[in-house]
């Protein structure tokens, strides 16, 4: 199968071309600057389509990854505004050219409710401009999906972690101060989110380029872990001994993941404890 992955360079990316890597795929990269070894790539970025158009052409995808997301961890109007713009150009020469699924990249923090078990069905109350320009993109790749008779799918992903992650992410955060003996900074460790692994999420992803049709995938996985319970799994791996703020959390929410296994055969492998331990590897 051929498929261009936008964002493949990243940290989710490489995970995703790696793991696609393993099927009988053709890949080709959008890549501004880094390249993965054996990968062909196109040098260019979203904001300059027509510039390399021509090339995506002749390659004649049959789907889609779009991972890009420029600017992250800014999450402002402008930028948000401009990701929107770019994934919509992608959307519509992606659908001139042929290609026959798309699958696009959301985020757990459209849901409106951010408490209990949440569904692909819950209601959608995007707040951010982030999540607003995320949402929009879905909406508008779906109608043109229904109106080119093309597939479209989105996901949502969740607290996504593991190893080659930004270094001022929550998990690395963490590593790093009890590593070096230091308190790390954390403003409410009673919070409990749905932490997925994220070669899980690459295993995710890989099922729905493979089997996926037109539809809203959660992937996480299908559990809450309090910020406080990875503070302590890392501070016994260095033992050592934290002192954490005690604060109040009324935040305690993961992913209902029973339509993304039943309809993809697919379900997260590595727990919390076993995802923390591959950053020590």
């Amino acid at each position: 199968m051929r498929i261009f992955v936008t964002g493949g360079t990243g940290f989710i990316g490489r995970h995703v071309v790696e793991r696609l890597l393993e099927g009988d795929n053709e890949i080709l990269l959008l890549t501004c600057e880094d390249k993965i070894e054996g990968v062909n790539s196109i040098e260019g970025d979203l904001s300059d389509i027509e510039s390399w158009k021509e090339k995506l052409e002749n390659f004649k995808p049959e789907v889609c990854v779009h991972l890009a997301w420029e600017g992250i961890p800014d999450y402002g109007y402008e930028i948000s505004s401009k990701n929107l713009k770019y994934g919509l150009d992608l959307f519509s020469v992606l659908a001139e050219i042929g290609c026959s699924k798309i699958i696009g990249i959301g985020s757990c923090w459209e849901y409106e409710n951010k408490n209990g078990e949440l569904k692909e069905g819950d209601v959608i109350n995007p707040s951010s401009p982030f999540n607003v320009a995320k949402n929009s993109l879905r909406l508008m790749g779906e109608t043109l999906a229904n109106e080119k008779n093309i597939q479209f799918i989105w996901t949502r992903l969740f607290y996504v972690y593991g190893p080659g992650q930004k270094e001022h992410s929550l998990i690395p955060h963490i590593i790093n101060c009890i590593k070096n003996k230091e308190d790390p900074e954390i403003k409410t460790p009673n919070a409990k989110n749905d932490f997925v692994y994220v070669g899980d999420v690459a295993d995710a992803i890989y099922s729905i380029v493979e089997n996926g049709e037109s539809s809203i995938y959660n992937i996480g996985s299908g559990k809450s872990t309090s910020v406080k319970e990875i503070v302590e799994i890392v501070s016994k791996h260095y033992n050592f001994d934290v002192l954490l703020k005690d604060s109040e959390s009324d935040v305690d929410f993961w992913a209902d993941i029973s339509k993304t296994k039943n309809e993809l055969d697919w379900e997260p492998k590595t727990d919390i404890l076993e995802g923390i331990k591959k950053f020590f590897i």
